[in-house]
């Protein structure tokens, strides 16, 4: 009886540990959040909200609300390789969330403290923002390349055109660079977007990827690299 006292004794300094480690660096994550914490006012079409989180995380309906320690389960669990897609579509939409808050900063925080504030702004997130809300801020304060902040901004520097103008293929268009917009210029970096696009187009259900694809690009304005004026080499 004593032996079993003494472990599960032991047992509960070590959780008590995790918990003070975890809520610890929790706080010194939050101490750098931003002063607006709140989602941003844009308020994206059914359609496109449904279209984003189709490509990026899998049409998923909900997301975990974490917690300091929770986060940190949820993450080992992702690690496990148990439970598969949908968790790690949600962990990755809840990233992405927090991240666009954590950007908020005026003079962007690096290193280990940029770590923490990203995993403290994502839990900040996953507790406070609906899913829907986490959409629009992701689409509202993304960057698209070309200068372009904001999906609406986007279709004006990629198509000179509203955002409701555009077809769906267009708008998917925008959706697939926002994993890298300048990874995936369609214009400086053909070769990488022509993957990118028609996996992209597959996820949102695309039946056939290349006419998605030439009507994505039909209308599209762009024809240099920013860098330096000059179209690309063919």
């Amino acid at each position: 009886m004593v032996r079993v006292r003494a472990i599960l004794g032991t047992l509960l300094v070590v959780a008590g540990f995790v918990v003070a480690v975890c809520f610890g660096l929790y706080a010194v994550g939050a101490s750098d959040f931003p002063d607006y914490r709140e989602p941003n006012r844009y308020r994206a079409k059914p359609d496109l909200r449904a279209l984003y989180l189709d490509v990026e995380a899998g049409g998923i309906e909900d997301v975990p609300r974490l917690n300091p320690v929770s986060a940190w389960g949820y993450r080992l669990w992702q690690l496990s390789g148990w439970q598969g897609a949908p968790l790690d579509s949600q962990l990755g939409l809840l990233s992405r969330a927090g991240r666009t808050l954590a950007m908020r900063q005026a003079h962007p925080t690096r290193g280990l403290r940029g770590h923490l504030l990203d995993s403290a702004a994502t839990i900040r997130a996953s507790r406070d923002w609906p899913l829907e809300r986490m959409v629009d801020t992701i689409l509202a304060e993304s960057t698209f390349g070309r200068g372009a902040k904001g999906i609406e901004q986007a279709a004006l520097a990629w198509y000179g055109r509203p955002l409701d103008d555009l077809v769906p293929e267009e708008r998917l268009l925008l959706i697939a660079l926002m994993k890298g917009p300048s990874h995936y210029d369609p214009v400086c970096r053909p070769e990488r977007f022509a993957q990118r696009y028609p996996w992209a187009a597959k996820r949102a259900g695309f039946a056939d990827a290349a006419s998605t694809l030439r009507a994505a690009l039909a209308r599209m304005r762009p024809s240099a690299c920013p860098a330096s004026g000059t179209a690309p080499a063919p």
